[in-house]
């Protein structure tokens, strides 16, 4: 992920990260915080999410003005995926979900696929079929390919 995304793209991927408990309301802050750091003048929408809370976040990330590619939410939303996934926040079957739901919605939004092919190897392993072991080694292929994209978010997303 290449392109540097709008502040509609990030929005966007933060309130998808907030339906899958891998964003917390102090991280829309921090972003918010940032672009308001960075802009000459702090529009409402700006202010509103710094001052945001938990009711009110998802909400309000919903209004930021901007241009909007999926692929590109999609990207941020699995780079946040993969640091919840390395900080302990979701576990294989959290990142599952939001893998799967983001095949669902966009089969061509995602890398390789990595929501259906991690599905499928958890979904082996609930029917008895595979091993913890597969689904491990899904989960590490899955994490290599979500990497790039955890690296492309922007700085004040990035855990660690």
């Amino acid at each position: 992920m290449t392109v540097t995304p709008t502040n509609a793209e990030v929005a966007r991927a933060l309130g998808l990260g907030i339906t899958y408990d891998i964003v917390d309301v102090s991280l829309v802050r921090a972003w918010a915080d940032d672009v308001i750091d960075r802009s000459n003048t702090a529009e409402p929408w700006m202010l509103d999410l710094s001052f945001c809370t938990d009711a009110d976040a998802a909400f309000l990330l919903k209004s930021v003005p901007g241009e909007i590619a999926q692929n590109t939410v999609y990207g941020l939303l699995f780079g946040l995926a993969y640091n919840a996934h390395t900080t302990g926040t979701i576990d294989a079957w959290g990142l599952r979900d939001i893998g799967w739901k983001a095949y669902a919605d966009d089969p061509d939004a995602s890398p390789e696929h990595w929501g259906l092919n991690l599905d499928l190897a958890i979904e082996t392993h609930i029917d008895g079929f595979a091993t913890i072991i597969d689904v491990d080694t899904a989960v590490s292929e899955t994490l290599t390919e979500l990497a790039p994209f955890a690296d492309a978010l922007p700085d004040v997303l990035k855990c660690g």
